[in-house]
Order: C-alpha cells, then sequence, then structure tokens
C-alpha cells in the first residue's frame, strides 16, 4: 500500500496583508513618466487607507508595451515574489495595465490563483479571489487587446500615409549619418568608413576580412560593439546610402512580431531624400557581387542574414547530444562536427564525419529509392492515401458534438442558476467540470487535425519523391537540387552511419562508406512485414535493403 505524506499548504496572515502594486506605462516620454508617478503616489494612499494592509512593493515598467510578457522584467519580478510568499495580494489599474494579451492576462492570473493571491483591477472593479467564473475576465481581457490592436492599426496606417506622401521623417539614423532637425545629414567620419566598405568589396574583399580589418584598427560600429560579417553585409544591402529612402522594409504582425517585407505590405520609394555617399552604379554593382557570393557559398536569403552559409548548414545534428554540426576545412577536406565534441570529447563522442561521406551517403540513399519504387514507395502512398481520408471511425464528428452539448449545457446552468433554482456552489462546481471537458475535447480535436493535416502534407511529399524516382536517373555523383527538396534533417550517430530524415516522413539510415552494388534480384525475397504505420512499413523494408549494401551509380 503506498504511504501518502500530506504537506501542509502555505497560509497567508489574514490580519495583514502584503499588498503589491503593478503600474505600466507603453511609452517613455515625460507624459508617460508623469502619468506613472501619479499612479505610484495613488497606489502608496490606496494601500495605506486599508487598515489591514500593508505595501509590500509597489512595481513599474518604463516605456513597455502590454502586448508581450518577455520584456516585462518588473511583472516577471512580481510574479517570482508572488511565488516566493512574498505578497497577499496584487493591485493594478485595469486589464490592460496587466496586460493587452488574453492568453498572457488568463495565465498570469491563473496562475496567481494557485497561490491563492487574488488580484484587484480597480477601473472593472472585478477581485480575481471572488470571480465565481473566469468568462467575465476573459471577455474584458479580449476587448483590451481588441483595442490595443486597433490603436495599433491606427498608427500603422498613419505612417503608411506619411510613406506615400513623403513626409516620413526617420527616428534612428543608418552608420554615416545623424539625425538634425528630423533629416539625415552626413557623419563625415563614419561616411569615410561606409565608402570604403564598398569599394573594398567591390575590388574582391570579402565581408569577414573588412570587418576584421575594421576591428583591427579599432574602428567602433554605431553602437560602439564590434564588426562582424554581417554587420557590413547590412551596410551593402542598405540602399539609403544611395540618397532614395525606401520605407516599410520590415512590419509587425498581428501578433506583434517583426518579420522583412517580402512582398507582403507595399513599400515606398522616396528618391533623393537625403545626401548619398555612394551612386546608384557602384550600389547595383556591390547587390550583383553580393548575388554571387550568395550562390556560390548556397547561402538562403530571405532574412538579410547568412544563416545557412552552406547547403548542410543547420541540417545535421548530433544523435548522442542532439547539437547543430559545425563545418570545418581540414587538410584536403570539408568535415563536420559536433560543437559539444569540438569543445570537449567528454561532452560528446561522436567525432566528425567528412562532407564527401555524407553526400556519398545521399546519392546511395537515393538510388535505392529509385530501384525500390515500386515495392516501398507506390504501396507507401496508396496507404498515406487511405489514411490521410479516414476519419478513425467518426471519432472527430463525436468530439465536435461533444462540445455543442458542453455548451448547451452550460446556458442550461446559467440560466437555472440566474433564475435562483440552482445553488451558486453547485453551478460553480458544474461549469468548471464543462469547461475542462470542452477544453480536453477542443485539443483532442487539435491533436486529430494535426495528425490528419501530417498525413496530407506526408502523402504529397511522398508523391513528388515518387515522381522524381520514377525519371529513374540514378545518381552517379551528388546533386544538390534532390536534397534540398527531400532532405529535412541528417541525424549522425556514428562517423559510420547517419540517418537521413526525409520530408515525407521516411527516416533511413544509412552508412557512411561505400560498398558493393546492390543485387536487383534481392528484393524478391524480402518478406513483407505488415506495420500498422505506413511509413514505418517502409522503413522496415528499406532497412532489409539498407542491410544488403548499396547502389552506387
Amino acid at each position: 500500500m503506498s504511504t501518502i505524506t500530506k504537506i501542509q499548504s502555505y497560509h497567508r496572515n489574514v490580519k495583514q496583508l502584503r499588498v503589491a502594486a503593478y503600474c505600466r506605462v507603453s511609452t517613455d516620454n515625460i507624459e508617460q513618466l508623469e502619468s506613472l508617478e501619479n499612479q505610484r503616489e495613488h497606489y502608496q494612499k490606496y494601500i495605506s487607507n486599508h487598515p489591514n494592509w500593508q505595501l509590500a512593493k509597489i512595481y513599474y515598467d518604463e516605456g513597455i508595451s502590454g502586448t508581450k510578457l518577455t520584456k516585462r522584467d518588473a511583472l516577471k519580478e512580481l510574479l517570482a515574489d508572488c511565488h516566493n510568499h512574498l505578497i497577499d495580494l496584487v493591485v493594478t489599474k485595469s486589464i490592460s495595465r496587466l496586460s493587452r494579451n488574453t492568453t498572457d492576462c488568463l495565465r498570469i492570473v491563473r496562475e496567481l490563483q494557485q497561490l491563492n493571491i487574488p488580484i484587484i483591477f480597480e477601473k472593472e472593479h472585478i477581485n480575481t479571489g471572488a470571480m465565481a467564473s473566469e468568462l467575465f475576465l476573459s471577455i474584458l481581457s479580449s476587448i483590451a487587446q481588441d483595442e490595443s490592436h486597433s490603436t495599433a492599426g491606427n498608427l500603422r496606417w498613419a505612417i503608411r500615409q506619411r510613406f506615400a506622401s513623403g513626409e516620413f521623417r526617420v527616428s534612428s539614423a543608418p552608420y554615416g549619418y545623424s539625425i538634425e532637425d528630423g533629416n539625415l545629414v552626413i557623419n563625415q567620419a563614419e561616411a569615410r568608413i561606409v565608402r570604403e566598405i564598398f569599394q573594398q568589396f567591390s575590388k574582391g574583399m570579402s565581408a569577414s576580412r573588412i570587418a576584421k580589418g575594421l576591428n583591427h584598427k579599432h574602428v567602433a560600429t554605431k553602437h560602439g560593439g564590434q564588426w562582424r560579417s554581417n554587420t557590413v553585409i547590412n551596410i551593402l544591402r542598405n540602399s539609403n546610402y544611395t540618397g532614395d529612402m525606401l520605407c516599410q522594409k520590415t512590419y509587425s504582425d498581428d501578433q506583434y512580431h517583426r518579420h522583412f517585407n517580402q512582398g507582403e505590405l507595399t513599400q515606398y520609394l522616396i528618391e533623393d531624400h537625403h545626401p548619398s555617399l555612394v551612386n546608384h552604379e557602384t550600389f547595383n554593382r556591390v547587390q550583383v557581387l553580393l548575388k554571387e557570393a550568395v550562390q556560390k557559398c548556397h547561402i538562403e536569403t530571405g532574412s538579410h542574414k547568412y544563416q545557412h552559409h552552406y547547403l548542410f548548414s543547420g541540417k545535421i545534428t548530433c544523435g548522442n547530444c542532439g547539437t547543430i554540426f559545425k563545418r570545418q576545412t581540414r587538410p584536403n577536406k570539408i568535415c563536420w562536427a559536433c560543437q559539444r565534441h569540438l569543445s570537449s570529447a567528454k561532452q560528446c563522442t561522436v567525432k566528425a564525419v567528412t562532407e564527401v561521406s555524407l553526400e556519398a551517403a545521399f546519392c546511395n540513399m537515393m538510388n535505392k529509392l529509385i530501384y525500390s519504387r515500386k515495392f516501398l514507395l507506390q504501396p507507401l502512398l496508396a496507404n498515406l492515401q487511405v489514411q490521410a481520408n479516414s476519419d478513425t471511425n467518426g471519432q472527430l464528428s463525436s468530439l465536435v458534438n461533444q462540445v455543442k452539448a458542453n455548451d448547451r449545457k452550460a446556458e442550461t446552468l446559467t440560466e437555472l442558476m440566474q433564475s435562483g433554482l440552482l445553488d451558486k456552489a453547485i453551478y460553480v462546481n458544474q461549469t468548471a467540470q464543462l469547461e475542462q471537458d470542452t477544453y480536453q475535447c477542443r485539443e483532442k480535436i487539435k491533436q486529430f487535425n494535426s495528425n490528419n493535416t501530417d498525413s496530407a502534407n506526408n502523402f504529397e511529399n511522398v508523391r513528388t519523391l515518387l515522381h522524381w524516382c520514377q525519371q529513374g536517373q540514378k545518381l552517379s555523383g551528388f546533386n544538390k537540387a534532390p536534397f534540398q527538396d527531400f532532405v529535412q534533417q541528417i541525424v549522425v550517430n556514428s562517423p559510420k552511419e547517419a540517418v537521413f530524415k526525409l520530408k515525407c516522413g521516411l527516416r533511413l539510415t544509412e552508412k557512411l562508406t561505400k560498398a558493393a552494388c546492390l543485387d536487383e534480384h534481392f528484393y524478391r525475397g524480402v518478406i513483407r512485414q505488415r506495420f500498422s504505420e505506413p511509413i514505418r512499413q517502409a522503413e522496415y523494408l528499406y532497412s532489409i535493403i539498407e542491410s544488403e549494401g548499396d547502389l552506387i551509380g
């Protein structure tokens, strides 16, 4: 029989509550800071007017948006002190001061409710300690979130109008310029460095060499940091140095995440907006050179950063510790190695593999798939199609009907409680059970839809792979095009073995050594073992082929 140890829960001193106040302003201008000071004075008086309240601390965030929790240090400090039992009650002006994000607001309230710490929202007259349901709070926090979206949308519209009219005034100056009365003016010392960067790159010097030269001369960046290759590249890509101002290079989505504008929104070009540092001819020539460098090094563009310098960058991981492999140039060969192993062989024992062996293993794998397409890929495609079209005996419909039934029950409970026919305690208990059951049903629906989506995606990817294999052109050498099309990741388990994770869901193990060609009559003797998952069955069949040898075209 199991032993149960009872742990005493935390109880506050009801005679003297330690009360914390939270304040926030969204900008750091003088008017907002004065508002912040007024809020602090208000809460000092507000808390002192309650005899059984004791001011614990006033937490405040200056110039911080309420849409995200990540950068709000004061709020995170408040939550940490609550977990450390330093606070018994939290007071704030309104829901929008705590958070303009519905999810964050409800998460914070639930987190503090588990600690038996209520929150008082003054404006809405809500005390979460006496709250029967989260429904009202979620409605009000959603309104606050919508208000934030509306305000942000109005601001974006006003900025775009200034873009379109050519009246936009920059708020920050790129390297080589300063701002005077809202206008860009040339900073002669920095401008000399910008022209030098364009000149050196035009003559064939790489961005990394330029950065090293500037660091060697102790030239500081705009913010006093060290020069890096991506810093130099950003300068070379910046069309503002031609004197033209390209507006709306980036944009924020509805979740306030910033993205580079790849054509999603209209961009505005204001010609001769400010004095130029390089002419258009030099700038265009540099863009051609940058494009050639990108193609030469297999760099994936789109984020304006050299995130994937080479074809294998970011795609090789260690099967032992999960670390991304790093490219190394060694005498007469190129290798990829686990970064933890490079730091210390004790941290990870997986040694480096050569790029040539990875390329050869990929060729072997693709040639096997070409050979076994009729026995492996075609049955896999048929099974995936059946799986993608199945509804698991009406499970999805049953879950949807359950959610609708729970909603009707909740409405009935509310009507009974409002008419006085149902006790409030019973209403709260049964409503909570319905909410929990509805949540679980919705999670199952999400998982079911996700599985169906995965099956559909796997079906399309297998069909693309099969179409390529049906062309019957075996690889006699490495070809980057099919690698980019079909391989999602390579997991290196040892210097002699790697697992290729394909975009269609297959995980195929390959030896990293060249072997003899496969006897084409071998497959006819393979016993077709049955698996519940089509992908697993295909991987089993492939493993039998792999154990017999490799196909080198």
